[in-house]
Formats: structure tokens, sequence, C-alpha cells
């Protein structure tokens, strides 16, 4: 007779494992309930070796460093609203997703929460210990669907906005790839050029005695940095990344970067588009679930990646605390648009605040992709100045003076 591996739930709650023997697993189930326990899992003893067992987890140093995808997240989070949805509990649930997903990290962040979950704890509470993995707005929405008894709905908002996230960033992707080739082009030709073509015309012009121009000298310097110091312009590019990620642990630094990305030519329209959109669509979720004003702007500046935003987002919930009303509060920032802050306030006067924020995040979605759609068409007057500019200096600082060894020539 075969043998079956099960993990069920007692009467308190405990979990417990074991064995049983029987034809078929409904045979397991059925001795189960007898035994005053409810199933959760029943394997054959033959695929045991295939089910996780425990939270530990082998993760090779490239799996580590690839991380939680936004793709796994997506899938996760779409499976997790497929099985609750169809009545499946959380704790089966996750038992299910942990045989499934094929991330390593990802699985042994499921199997802990499992674990924590049969020991008591709230779902809510086991996604906060894994900070590292789910973003704080994540975290609030799951905890607020086992609040309200609406978990599956929770999940299904949350895939919703990440593969909203997924398809932006994969449409600037394709819309940057063009002007990304033309940039790392002209930066290897100009490398090359600085490094092996320019001290050529040099070492001509310095044994012609001809009087350099100021743009000729110029370009000299850059060469003999160029050809001369490799390993210390490698050294400063990895500097400078390291600095960058070393400045982001400080708030002055972040606030800095924040600012210029939103006064960037192009880029700053756009980014302020897909933020508004985000903030919109995730308050119109959170105020549908029946939360707090103050609490679901807490929360919607969870979804923004900008430093600016969320203080004047926390701004804004200050002055409501105070008894401001949320549109004035609004119309008061300058990062938000107009046309925020006039649907915002109809949707005060009528009630009907999760219906107009839902029509924002529509709105600025299509702007959004309307944007993406002409962003090389955007950039390419950037672009051609910037490569004129260059062209331009490389032309001069090289044809000047020979002209002039030209005149002197016929001089002679």
């Amino acid at each position: 007779m075969p043998a079956f591996y099960y993990e069920a739930i007692d009467g308190r709650g405990l979990a417990k494992q074991g064995t049983h023997e029987a034809d078929i697993v409904k045979d397991v189930e059925k001795w189960l309930i007898t035994q005053h326990l409810t199933p959760i899992s029943i394997i054959a003893a033959g695929e045991l070796a295939d089910a996780p067992q425990g939270t530990d987890t082998k993760i090779s140093l490239l799996e580590k460093w690839r991380g939680v995808t936004l793709e796994d997240h997506i899938l996760f989070c779409r499976q997790c609203s497929t099985l609750l949805s169809a009545g499946v509990d959380m704790l089966k649930t996750l038992t299910i997703l942990a045989k499934q997903v094929s991330n390593p990290l990802l699985r042994g962040v499921i199997l802990k929460i499992r674990t924590e979950i049969e020991q008591g704890e709230s779902l809510g509470d086991a996604f906060a210990e894994q900070p590292k993995i789910f973003t704080i707005l994540y975290r609030n929405i799951i905890r607020v669907g086992e609040e309200s008894g609406t978990l599956d709905t929770s999940f299904g908002y949350m895939a919703d906005l990440l593969e909203n996230e997924k398809e932006v960033s994969e449409r600037i992707k394709a819309a940057t790839r063009y002007p990304k080739i033309v940039v790392i082009a002209l930066f290897s030709a100009t490398f090359f050029l600085m490094s092996y073509v320019v001290p050529k015309f040099i070492t001509l012009f310095n044994n012609s005695g001809v009087e350099l121009p100021l743009a000729t000298r110029l370009l000299i310097v850059i060469s003999n940095f160029f050809a001369n110091y490799h390993i210390l312009i490698i050294a400063m590019v990895v500097g400078l990344v390291l600095l960058y990620r070393m400045g982001l642990q400080y708030r002055e630094f972040v606030h800095l970067r924040d600012s210029i990305t939103m006064r960037l030519p192009v880029f700053g329209t756009l980014y302020t588009k897909i933020y508004m959109a985000r903030f919109s669509r995730v308050f119109a979720v959170l105020t549908r679930s029946g939360i707090a004003i103050i609490k679901t702007l807490g929360l919607s500046s969870a979804a923004l990646e900008n430093l600016i935003l969320r203080d004047q987002l926390a701004e804004i919930s200050t002055e409501v605390e105070n008894g401001i009303s949320f549109d004035d509060a609004m119309s008061r920032q300058p990062l938000f648009p107009e046309m925020v802050t006039q649907m915002v306030s109809v949707g005060v006067e009528s009630g009907r605040i999760d219906e107009m924020m839902d029509k924002v995040a529509d709105y600025y979605d299509m702007e959004t992709d309307y944007t993406i759609k002409n962003l090389a068409t955007l950039i390419e007057p950037i672009l051609l100045l910037f490569m004129g500019i260059m062209v331009g200096f490389i032309a001069l600082a090289i044809f000047t003076p020979m002209w002039s060894m030209m005149e002197v020539m016929r001089g002679g």
C-alpha cells in the first residue's frame, strides 16, 4: 500500500506532519478528518523529494544577485489571487506556490512566511519581516486585504500595479534603445579619436611651430589625458558609481537627485506623468477599500520613487490633519498638476473621489503612453545638438591650426 506525506492543522491551529498509508489521496483526507485534523497538503511518498520541507533552500551567488524580479512578483501575486478567489486558504496557497515557483530566493521567502503563519503570526506581519523582498506599498496592501477579508482582491490589485510598472519600464527601454546606441557609439568614437588619432595631429602641430588656438590646446590636454591615463579613467568611472551608491544612503543626496530628475528635459515631464498615474491608481484602490484619507496618503506615497513628491504628499497629509480640505492642500503643492487638483476637488464634492482618481490614472496612463511613443523624436534634437557641439569642437581644434600651417607654407 502506498504511503503519503501529509501536512495538517489541529483544532488549536498547530501544524502537524507525518505519513499515512492509503490507496488514494481521498482516503488520507478522510483519515485526517477522523483525527480532527484539517488537511493542508498531501503528497505521495515517491514525490516527497520534490516537496519543500523547510525554510532552507540552497541559493547560489548568481541567484542572490538576481534577486526576486518584477516578473516573479507579478506571477506570485496573480497566482495568490487566483487560488484565494477559488476558495483555497492562505496556508495551502503558500504551500502550493512554494512547490511551483522557479526562483529559489522567492521559494525560501514563501516557506518562511508559511512557517511564521503556522506559528501564529498574521500574514501582514509575516510579509513585513521581508522588507528586502516586498516594498512598503506591497506589504501594506496585503495587510489591508487581510484586515478587510479581501486578500484575493488585494493580490489582484498588486499584480495589476506591478504589471503596469513592468509595461511602462519596458516601453521606456524600447523607446530609448536607439538613443542609447547613438550615445554609446559617440563616446566610443570620441575615446578612439582622443586616444589614437588626435595624438598624431598633435605631433604634427608641435613640429610645425604654428601658434595653436585655445580650442586646439584644450584638445591636446584632453587627448593626452585619454592617451596616458586609461586606468585612471576606469578608476574614476568606478569611483563615481560607488560614490553614487553611497550617496543613496543620505536623504540630502536623494533629494538633490530627484530634484534634478524632475527638471530634466523630456524625462522630467515623463516621470511626472508616470508618478501621477501610479499615485492616483493606488489612491483609488486604497480609498475603495475603506481606508481613511490620512493613511491612504501615507500608503500612496510609498508607490512613488521620488522623494520630493513624497515630501509634498507628507505636507498635504499634515494639512488635511489640521482641517484643510484635501483639494486645497494639494493645490498648494507645485509639482501636482492643476488637472489632478481639479479632479480631486470634483471627487471631494461629489463623494466619488475613488472614481475621479481612477479617471486621473487612466488619463496619465494615456499621456505616458503617448510620450513614450514619441520619446525618440523628442530626444533627437538634444542628441543632434550634443553631437554637433562635440564634432564642431574637434573639427575646429584640428582644422584651425592646419589652415594656419597652410598659410605659413604659402608664405614661405
